[in-house]
């Protein structure tokens, strides 16, 4: 059934980690979500998440760097035919080091995870979509410009926030609205990962670190006004300015400077 009968959901990836379970938090405040799904790869964690909302969630456990992880939700969404209000595609990772310091199994992983997840859940999730739904993708301030060391993550955060942007356009006659939400540097778990190879740490310099409670809200708030694009903080917003005005070889060189790597 669709329509009024089926039963609204939030979809929620990447879901125990800290924006992710914020998300979680925050939709289960919503009065038009009947049950959250939380995707992720530790059913254990994911078991938690229900601890966070009186709304229900129900752990999906996938590994969206595997392509029949695809196919899994897919037959999930045919077999429960639900009125997706929210799809939130905030599964990813990165890397913070030379790229060649990263193995290819891993770089082909942060792609399959950061870009190809996001385009194959849209599409599988479109027939479930309806007038006044909302797409949420997680891409982040790293896609406003290149970046040295944190190269192949912000350059698949390009492609997410470039794809969530036009696709917004492109759905717009369906009364779908997609955000990319471009975050500056977060207080969550994502440092842990990115600082997990051979060497010393190369990213050591961070200006700002914003609670997770103030990107999730902000996002929702401009997913729900129709925007295309979400960047909490005024430095978020001046950089994003300052890097259409100034040439790419000089903003790198300011970053590198900034990490003193220059």
């Amino acid at each position: 059934m669709r329509g009024s009968e089926s039963m609204k959901i939030a979809i929620v990836t990447g879901a125990t980690g800290g924006i992710g379970k914020e998300y979680v938090r925050q939709l289960g405040q919503k009065s038009d979500i009947d049950e959250i799904w939380a995707v992720a790869r530790r059913e254990e964690q994911l078991k938690k998440l229900g601890e966070l909302t009186s709304v229900p969630v129900r752990p999906v456990m996938l590994d969206l760097s595997d392509e029949s992880a695809y196919e899994e939700f897919g037959a999930l969404l045919q077999e429960e035919k639900p009125d997706i209000r929210y799809l939130i595609n905030n599964a990813g990772f990165g890397k913070f080091c030379r790229t060649e310091e990263v193995d290819e199994k891993t770089c082909m992983r942060m792609i399959d995870v950061n870009c190809k997840a996001v385009v194959a859940l849209c599409l599988r999730a479109l027939p479930y979509l309806t007038p006044g739904s909302k797409v949420i993708n997680t891409a982040s301030a790293s896609a406003f410009q290149p970046l040295p060391y944190i190269n192949l993550y912000g350059s698949t955060k390009v492609f997410v926030r470039n794809f969530s942007r036009a696709l917004n356009r492109e759905w717009k006659s369906r009364g779908i609205t997609v955000t990319a939400v471009c975050p500056y540097w977060v207080k969550t778990d994502f440092f842990e990962t990115a600082h997990q190879h051979e060497g010393n740490r190369i990213i050591t310099k961070y200006e700002v670190l914003y609670d997770p409670r103030d990107v999730v809200k902000k996002a929702l708030r401009d997913a729900d006004k129709g925007r295309d694009m979400s960047a909490l903080g005024l430095l978020n917003k001046a950089q994003h300015v300052a890097v259409k005005l100034l040439p790419q070889s000089l903003v790198m060189d300011m970053w590198l400077r900034r990490q003193k790597l220059s």
